[in-house]
């Protein structure tokens, strides 16, 4: 083990790794995997793990309640014939409309219309 300042990190294990060439390393350059292939025997653990049903549960969750809490019911009034509609979030909106996400966002924050027919407000 050797003590180095942390600007020196880098310098000091490129110098080790060029001196022992240790045969389990995995990379050749110190601070990079960068040309690094994995194999197929670590991939297949890698995917095991990501894909496992506690972990597929786990983000399955997390995106739910994630998406519950953004949600953000707003109205959109058609100004031409004066329609009237609600909608659970921004992105249902959108999809209704055939705009993005964020096009229905910024028309609700600077108060614009979409498509010039479309204004959008916040449900109470």
């Amino acid at each position: 083990m050797e003590y180095c300042s942390y600007e020196d990190v880098l310098k000091r294990e490129q110098y080790f790794l060029d001196l022992y060439k240790p045969h389990y390393n995995i990379a050749t350059i110190a601070g990079s995997t960068l040309g690094y292939k994995h194999s197929q025997e670590s991939l297949d653990k890698i995917r095991n793990i990501i894909l496992s049903d506690e972990v597929r549960e786990r983000k399955t969750l997390a995106t739910m309640n994630a998406s519950i809490a953004n949600r953000l019911p707003i109205s959109v009034k058609n100004r031409k014939t004066n329609d009237l509609t609600s909608y659970a979030s921004l992105t249902e909106a959108g999809k209704a409309l055939g705009v993005t996400t964020s096009a229905v966002s910024q028309a609700l924050l600077h108060n614009r219309l979409i498509k010039k027919t479309y204004s959008i407000s916040k449900t109470e």
